[in-house]
């Protein structure tokens, strides 16, 4: 085949439907994290630089272009305490609560971890970021840290140690002489020139009180505020020159105008002020909560990061166009519902008591690359009951009827039309001791299109709502009737767990509506902790359950009501030791994959094991990955695509996996990438298969090149031949079949010279 015919073919596969921004590769990470508030901000006059407690983004006010940033993207951490910026280097500064410290520029980071590697006895943070003239100083609990920004590194640090004890450093600005700090012991002072600011000596203590928040430099005089005073310093002598009714935030000097950032607690909102620099009212305006920083750029606009609302723009007499970047209401991942890219995540939540906790970011809804919000602050309907702690998610395979269980405020009901509908009593009952709450604790379908949900609390932990509507009530008998988190097996029967007693399944003998014939009986065993925390079936129908200490496996479900059947704890060597399945970790998080490999979450990150548990084939955790945390709430595995999400108790990610979900025949086969660019060297996919297909992978003449199994309905391939070299550019030939042969399927892929 000549090039010109391999360029036409390229040409036309590029151009089929199937080739779009979904086609993710394999090994691809994505972050999908909260930006609801901002808890410290930065500009260069014309872009913002903000950060929200997971994650990190900028906005390009004259162009309005967002551009988010987290782990996946070069972040070394989450958690931002501080951003600042210094215009001699064009640097942002990011600081982050365990002191890790990362500098952008140029949509690069440069990682600094020396603060947060340094050893200090007691608490170690950083309050406050100042920069000049191309440096960074860094107000910590154990001194000031200078980093040169120009040389990417720690030039120096003074220490405050008066009496054997060290000073906390509170804050730290200059004036055109001298440097200022606020600390735990006072407000200090030293001149610029000196060249011995590293020693305490050099520093004089001109005023002794220690209830000052921040301090900053106003037309070469220092403000500095408490909780809500302002103080003017001249002359070293400290004068109060405002009294606030509320809490004073931030103290925010721009040009002529000083802003003073106030937050009434009594009503959730706030209010800015502006001063001349006679410290005198001029104006002010209000926002819509908790005002922490206010910024000015270029164009003159006025910009507040709040606490509870991201970045809002001053327009007119108040702050309220907020500028918020696609993303879920929250970090909590207590459930999580994935389909072919689209997503539902329950944000929460519960203690570990399995006591409700008030949260109100309910659920979010992804689809098509936007983020739909469903809580009492979004929707009218969630807040006219009061509506928290969300937890679980199921989808009516039928008719498209969203079902999210509140493990306080009962049933949501997102219906296809956009109106929600929310069930309380009588349908279901509230918990005993605690008559206002209706505690779901899970929500799932059977393979009868039923709906069932688990209780906590109630005198019925099982209520089923059938297909024509009906609900029904058991009590199964569980230990105080608590009931969570609901899995159904090949049998139809429903297994939940029994917070803090282990296990139990529920048979209904498929009659719903007849409890004559149904059967119960509990799970709990001396060889695995009866602390269970997470449930799933897998592909070869049996049910894995993890716990706080490792995971226990039934792989004859059907027969556990009948009494056949025995719990088993496989013994496993990961290391030269052997041991029982994932003793002594805290299993939070079970999936499976199409390839029926399991996904396990703990306490300590997460791992990819091998359909029967004996192989690890893939481990990540915070430090060597992506993940925001090695604290795992929910795994799940979109069956279409391959993703596997990995909610965190510090936001949620994604991983592009190598196995998907295996059909019953070939249906719409993809390759991706097809063609493969030259120089490419990711994996290529093959998917769409029937599940665990034999696939040959030969060059036009017939000549086998590669040869494998797939993983469910997906096979992977290096792109390499036997010989560990990629083919020739051309045309090659895709050969599909399953066990027996009576499924398979032949196309092409093309390499590109």
């Amino acid at each position: 085949m000549t090039k010109r015919s391999i360029l036409t073919l390229a040409c036309s596969l590029l151009s089929l439907p199937y080739l779009n921004a979904q086609d993710r590769p394999i090994g691809y990470w994505r972050a999908h994290m909260p930006y609801n508030n901002a808890v410290s901000a930065a500009t260069d006059g014309n872009t913002l630089f903000v950060g929200s407690d997971q994650s990190f983004y900028t906005y390009n006010v004259a162009q309005e272009e967002t551009s988010t940033y987290s782990k996946v993207e070069g972040m070394a951490d989450v958690g931002i305490a501080f951003i600042d910026y210094d215009a001699t280097t064009g640097t942002t500064i990011i600081a982050y609560e365990n002191c890790n410290i990362d500098l952008f520029r140029n949509e690069t980071f440069y990682n600094i971890p020396d603060v947060k590697l340094r050893s200090f006895t007691g608490l170690k943070r950083i309050n406050d970021i100042y920069t000049e003239n191309g440096l960074c100083y860094l107000s910590t609990t154990f001194g000031v840290v200078v980093i040169n920004l120009s040389r990417k590194e720690i030039k120096e640090t003074y220490t405050f140690i008066n009496n054997n004890q060290n000073i906390e450093i509170k804050g730290f600005t200059g004036t055109q002489t001298h440097f200022y700090t606020i600390t735990s012991k006072g407000i200090y002072k030293a001149n610029k020139n000196n060249p011995s600011l590293q020693a305490f000596s050099s520093w004089q203590q001109i005023h002794a009180g220690n209830t000052f928040r921040t301090l900053a430099a106003a037309d070469n005089r220092i403000l500095v505020h408490t909780k809500d005073s302002l103080f003017s310093l001249n002359n070293d002598t400290l004068a109060m020159v405002y009294k606030s009714p509320w809490e004073i935030t931030a103290i925010n000097p721009h040009g002529n105008v000083v802003r003073i950032s106030e937050y009434k607690a009594a009503s959730f909102n706030g209010v800015v002020k502006e001063m001349n620099l006679s410290l005198q009212v001029t104006d002010s305006f209000t926002t819509l909560g908790k005002p922490v920083q206010s910024l000015v750029l270029s164009d003159g606009s006025v910009w507040i990061a709040d606490a509870f609302n991201g970045m809002l723009k001053k327009e007119g007499g108040n702050a309220s166009l907020k500028v918020k970047p696609q993303g879920p209401a929250s970090v909590g991942s207590f459930d999580i519902l994935p389909h072919d890219g689209e997503l539902y995540v329950a944000h929460g939540g519960y203690n570990d008591n399995w006591t409700y906790i008030y949260n109100n970011s309910g659920f979010s809804h992804f689809k098509d690359g936007k983020w739909t919000e469903y809580n009492r602050w979004t929707r009218q309907e969630m807040a006219a009951v009061d509506v928290t702690d969300v937890i679980s998610i199921a989808k009516d395979p039928q008719d498209g009827t969203v079902y999210a269980g509140s493990y306080r405020s009962g049933l949501i009901i997102l219906k296809t039309d956009g109106s929600i509908e929310i069930k309380k009593g009588p349908v279901l009952e509230p918990t005993n001791g605690d008559i206002t709450s209706y505690r779901v604790g899970g929500v799932t379908f059977d393979k009868n299109g039923h709906l069932w949900l688990t209780m906590a609390g109630a005198t019925n932990e099982i209520v089923v709502k059938t297909k024509d509507g009906a609900y029904y009530k058991y009590a199964g008998g569980a230990s105080n009737a608590y009931a969570a988190y609901p899995v159904v097996d090949d049998n139809n029967q429903k297994w939940y767990i029994v917070p803090g007693g282990g296990l139990a399944v529920y048979n209904d003998n498929h009659t719903p509506e007849n409890r004559n014939d149904d059967s119960y009986r509990r799970v709990q065993t001396s060889t695995v902790s009866n602390v269970v925390n997470s449930l799933i079936i897998d592909k070869e129908g049996a049910l894995w359950f993890g716990t706080n200490d490792g995971i226990g496996i039934i792989n004859c479900p059907g027969s556990w009501i009948q009494g056949s059947c025995q719990i088993e704890r496989p013994i496993v060597q990961y290391d030269q030791f052997p041991g029982y399945l994932f003793q002594n970790e805290n299993v939070k998080a079970l999936a499976v994959d199409g390839a029926n490999r399991k996904w396990v979450g703990t306490t300590n990150g997460v791992w990819l094991i091998s359909p029967d548990g004996d192989r690890i084939i893939y481990r990540f955790t915070a430090e060597n990955s992506p993940l925001p945390s090695n604290v795992i709430q929910r795994i799940a595995v979109d069956p279409v695509t391959g993703d596997v999400y990995i909610g965190t108790s510090e936001g949620l990610v994604s991983y592009r996996s190598t196995a998907t979900e295996g059909g019953e025949g070939t249906a719409e086969v993809v390759t991706f990438p097809n063609p493969v660019p030259s120089g490419y060297s990711g994996t290529i996919a093959i998917k769409g298969l029937v599940r665990d297909a034999d696939v040959r992978i030969t060059d036009i003449s017939g000549q086998l090149i590669y040869r494998t199994q797939a993983l469910g309905g997906q096979a992977v391939w290096n792109g390499l031949d036997y010989t560990g070299k990629r083919p020739q550019s051309g045309v090659y030939l895709i050969f599909v079949s399953n066990r027996d042969g009576s499924q398979t399927y032949a196309g092409k892929m093309v390499f590109m010279e």
